[in-house]
């Protein structure tokens, strides 16, 4: 193996965690496996070796870490969400989840790189964080989501760059499960989705294992005003909040990056941000909704970019949310004797 995303590491840490519990199952009912050891061979590639170690399944399953001098670990976090659990105390865990990780990307700049984020960088960070956190927590059918990352320090052609890597992911329903559930408590969302589905079908844009109804459904699922929850009438605008906040840290035009990116896997379907698509606005019955379709013409009623909108075979049970983000001189504070004077 010569790549692996941080997100393919997670999700096979988790499984082997959870056989792990199940074969101290088997041995606690006098049901012995064969199985002596479960542990890595030739972990020869020096990047993957770095995230097994840090992060990775060495870390968190074997306790045998190692501190590499430009890596900072963010190990994996698994919350807990009690059933019934108290709305305003779910928000409140929320908040302290999100602070714990915005404080953890500012110390790791500050000790890897010496550099301090704008107040506008921090903020776009939390909006990141905090959205992703919310959305994996609200739209969760178990009780656990799990979070994940690292920063890098990287320095090239003289300069001192940090890139954040962080992976928050839930178990349970699907986006187009949710909606397509009968439960569903949002019909009225549903019936417009329903009503695009059949355009779709009459102009044969849908195709098998290439765009289907899920891709479409996913995607729509992130446009301002959308939601599954009944009970959040502001929560409809949340995925293109941290959409957008995640272009700033980018940055736009000649001033984007080359190296941030960010994926929302969900069943079948994988959504693609790099910067090469970006949000705009739409006026629906005399009001303006943020709207992200992965087109020329900022129109849901016209397929995306199949590049963008990817039907995947590999199914994942659940939603996860990688992001690769790189911090650089336009989001750092300038020095103090950078600044000009006042006269």
């Amino acid at each position: 193996c010569e790549k692996i995303a941080l997100g393919a590491q997670v999700y096979m840490d988790i499984i082997l965690k959870d056989f792990i519990k199940f074969l101290k199952q088997c041995d606690s009912f006098g049901i012995h496996q064969k199985i002596q050891t479960i542990r890595g061979l030739n972990v020869n590639n020096e990047d993957i070796r770095k995230i097994i170690f840090s992060v990775g399944s060495q870390a968190i399953l074997a306790k045998q870490s190692i501190n590499f001098p430009d890596i900072i670990p963010y190990k994996l976090c698994e919350r807990d969400r009690e059933k019934n659990i108290d709305p305003v105390k779910a928000i409140e865990q929320k908040d302290i989840d999100t602070t714990t990780l915005v404080d953890y990307v500012l110390d790791s700049l500050k000790k890897t790189a010496n550099k301090e984020l704008t107040a506008e960088k921090r903020g776009d960070l939390c909006q990141v964080i905090g959205e992703a956190l919310i959305n994996a927590e609200e739209h969760s059918t178990t009780r656990f989501r799990y979070s994940v990352g690292y920063c890098k320090d990287i320095q090239e052609d003289g300069k001192h760059y940090g890139l954040f890597n962080l992976v928050i992911f839930n178990f349970g329903q699907t986006i187009y499960e949710k909606f397509i559930d009968p439960e569903c408590p949002t019909q009225h969302i549903v019936t417009r989705m329903k009503e695009l589905s059949q355009k779709y079908t009459n102009k044969k844009w849908f195709l098998p294992k290439s765009f289907e109804e899920e891709s479409l459904w996913t995607l729509y699922a992130l446009q301002d005003g959308v939601t599954s929850k009944v009970n959040y009438p502001k929560r409809g605008n949340g995925c293109i909040q941290f959409i957008e906040a995640f272009f700033n840290i980018k940055g736009k035009g000649t001033f984007a990056d080359d190296k941030s990116h960010m994926t929302i896997l969900s069943g079948n379907t994988k959504i693609t941000f790099d910067g090469s698509y970006s949000t705009a606005e739409k006026k629906v019955d005399e009001e303006m909704y943020k709207i992200m379709t992965f087109n020329e013409s900022n129109n849901i009623e016209e397929p995306p970019d199949k590049k963008y909108v990817t039907f995947v075979e590999e199914y994942f049970p659940g939603t996860m949310i990688c992001a690769t983000i790189l911090f650089n001189d336009d989001d750092f504070i300038k020095n103090a004797e950078q600044q000009p004077q006042n006269n």
